[in-house]
């Protein structure tokens, strides 16, 4: 007679289609993000439990490739379950190939609001959305400097307009003032002359908004006209960026959803933030993080769900109703009718810079619910 952990050995493994930037404009988020999904896998199988797979596929920061290999791994790979987009550019492409053809789609790190815009029905996303950042910045210079003027400097990207929208809409309501609002093509390499109108708008605060390499060539350009690190401010830091942003940045801000300079860290938290360094020779951040936990709510739902296993829908209908937190830092997991959570976000301060880590202290937390602002009718 065969035991419970022989049936659960023998049945096959459940596969999920892990579509990321692997290569192109958006590859240091992509692989960020397979690090942090590779540390789940470690831990992910342990005997007596059904196996799961994660088929990694590279969508080259195209969307025409992420629907193709989206398709693909439905199609041939027949898997139960869609995730891994890191740039919302890509993550809207495959939402879109996701909700018509009825396949759950685990969102790690993509935050444009439309990706749980009203009616989703198979999307689940576990970063907060884009738009909420950009309130959350109006909400934290309203603490600062009450009556602030900020400037804002940005790519045009998905991403970077969703948090321009939150902040847009947020300023006015705080009592701040945006006095220059600069937006750059996609590809842009250099930010010199726009620097110099940022500098004459005369704010109290930058809100620099680059993407890939481009961010921290507007970062330097600005420090070097003499914009002083205390009035920049990030909406996001990667680990790679604020390594890059370098010594000369100590001072300025950055928001995220983790890191491993907070003190509410689990021990599970802290495991992996010493772990990671081992391996990789740097802490991980917030990317990291969400795709290491993207794939233990997975495994969450098919421990507590086993038929979730072979049956999309009843994937979906758990994963509708999961109550959960994050294993590293004990941030509740739960969604709404939309497949949005309720969102959070930490604003740090830089505090010191090395060649493969830095420091940062916490100056601001705050929580809101999804649509505390109108997310899906500011951002289409």
């Amino acid at each position: 007679m065969s035991t419970g952990i022989g049936n659960a050995q023998e049945k096959p493994p459940v596969k999920i289609g892990f579509v990321t930037e692997l290569t192109g404009a958006w590859s240091f988020f992509g692989t960020s993000c397979v690090a942090g999904l590779k540390f789940a896998e470690k831990q992910l199988n342990p005997p007596g439990k059904r196996r799961i797979e994660f088929v990694i596929s590279d969508n080259q920061t195209n969307p025409a490739q992420a629907v193709a290999a989206s398709r693909s791994l439905d199609v041939q790979d027949k898997v139960l379950a869609l995730s891994g987009p890191t740039s919302s550019d890509i993550a809207l492409a495959v939402y879109g190939y996701a909700e018509q053809n009825k396949v759950p789609f685990v969102v790690p790190v993509a935050a444009f609001p439309q990706l749980t815009k009203p009616g989703s029905h198979y999307t689940f996303r576990l970063e907060p959305d884009a738009v909420g950042w950009g309130y959350a910045i109006a909400k934290f210079v309203e603490k600062q400097k009450p009556g602030g003027k900020i400037a804002m400097i940005y790519s045009d990207y998905a991403l970077m307009r969703a948090i321009t929208a939150g902040l847009k809409f947020q300023a006015p309501l705080s009592g701040l003032k945006i006095v220059a609002d600069v937006a750059f093509p996609q590809g842009s390499s250099d930010a010199t002359v726009q620097a110099a109108q940022i500098l004459a708008a005369q704010p109290d605060f930058v809100v620099v908004i680059g993407a890939g390499g481009f961010d921290n060539t507007i970062n330097n350009q600005l420090l070097d006209l003499g914009i002083k690190p205390e009035q920049v401010i990030h909406p996001f830091g990667l680990t790679t960026q604020v390594i890059n942003w370098g010594k000369r940045s100590v001072g300025s801000y950055y928001g995220t959803f983790f890191d491993s300079n907070l003190d509410a860290l689990t021990a599970e938290g802290k495991s992996f933030v010493e772990q990671f360094v081992a391996q990789y020779d740097r802490p991980p951040a917030y990317g990291e993080n969400f795709c290491y936990v993207t794939a233990n709510v997975i495994r969450e739902v098919i421990d507590k769900n086993p038929e979730a296993a072979d049956d999309r829908e009843k994937f979906r209908d758990a994963m509708s109703a999961l109550k959960t937190k994050e294993t590293t830092s004990n941030i509740p997991i739960e969604f709404d009718k939309n497949g949005a959570r309720k969102e959070y976000i930490y604003i740090m301060q830089i505090t010191d810079v090395a060649a493969k880590s830095y420091k940062a202290k916490q100056t601001f937390y705050t929580e809101w619910d999804p649509e505390v602002i109108p997310v899906y009718t500011l951002v289409k």
